[in-house]
């Protein structure tokens, strides 16, 4: 008797999920985002081209400033079919310039704390800045 016993015992045990499971592995849950939508060091900023009441065009970065965590990244997004353009004032640390383009997104990582002052060289007073703390 004892012998069964211990052979009920063990088919218990591996039952159980002693190690031999199959199940599938639960991956956790991921954290929520951020409020406001970005993982932090990232910022936004889209290109708007308008006509005002006048006919005049209006060209603008909006937001005007974006402030991103060292090491993180600003998004560009041109929905406008108007060509624009990011040229970064001369400044230590400053990424690489972005070409013109009339559709699409283009980043640039900031890796150096500051203030970045940028504008499109197409449309004068298009300006905006980013600040790397």
């Amino acid at each position: 008797m004892p012998r069964i016993r211990v052979l009920w015992l063990l088919l218990a045990i591996a039952g159980c999920g002693g190690g031999g499971s199959t199940a599938p592995f639960e991956q956790p849950t991921p954290p929520p985002p951020p409020p406001g939508g970005l993982p932090p060091g990232q910022g936004n900023v889209a290109m708007a081209s308008s006509n005002d009441g006048y006919g005049t065009e209006t060209n603008a970065f909006n937001p005007g400033t974006v402030t991103i965590a060292r090491a993180g990244s600003v998004s560009w997004t041109n929905n406008t079919g108007i060509l624009h353009n990011v040229t970064f004032n001369p400044a230590t640390g400053a990424p690489s310039n972005i070409g013109s383009f009339a559709t699409g997104t283009m980043s640039r990582s900031f890796s150096t704390a500051g203030t970045f002052s940028y504008q499109c060289s197409n449309h004068a007073g298009m300006t905006g800045q980013v600040i790397v703390q």
